[in-house]
């Protein structure tokens, strides 16, 4: 009986320390999409071409370079000028009256973060832009945005940094 007792203590503990490996191997899968990703914006309310939801991406980075040119008020050659890796919708079939977004990977970390600065542009419009993370990623930074609205509204400095809340420049994790 004793015998079974230590073989099943020595069992729960490597179960931990399997569970504790998987962690962390999970955590390393995200941060490495995140990084993947870390030169993708998303756009949201860009029309799409036709509603059968087979627009090339030729005709999809062409209404993505209008609207940087329209919405974010870029000129037409700095517009021009941002070289994409890929521009392309989100998967799946648009739905009736709903349009899907666009995807796109900027070749230059540079034009993405210029672009991404001028988010004020879209102040009073449909349009908003944002950074694309993993699934989890977004998980947790749903639930800090609760606590980042939470400490502005006491006076505090705060914003996220990929899935870490600072607030007066300290560091808040879930």
């Amino acid at each position: 009986m004793e015998g079974t007792d230590i073989h099943a203590a020595e069992l729960a503990e490597r179960v931990q320390e399997l569970e504790k490996e998987r962690s962390t191997l999970w955590d390393n899968v995200s941060y490495q999409q995140s990084q993947s990703m870390r030169n993708n914006l998303v756009f949201t309310s860009v029309p799409e071409a036709n509603g059968n939801g087979n627009e090339t991406p030729e005709t999809t980075e062409a209404k993505l370079r209008q609207h940087l040119v329209s919405a974010f008020k870029l000129t037409e050659e700095v517009a021009t000028s941002i070289k994409f890796e890929r521009v392309h919708r989100s998967p799946g079939m648009p739905l009736h009256g709903k349009v899907r977004n666009i995807v796109a990977k900027f070749t230059f970390f540079k034009d993405r973060d210029m672009v991404r600065k001028r988010w004020k542009e879209l102040d009073g419009t449909a349009y908003r832009v944002f950074q694309q993370f993993p699934p989890e990623v977004m998980s947790k930074r749903r639930q800090l945005v609760v606590k980042m609205k939470e400490a502005r509204r006491l006076g505090k400095r705060a914003y996220l940094a990929y899935d870490t809340l600072y607030v007066d420049g300290t560091p808040v994790r879930t």
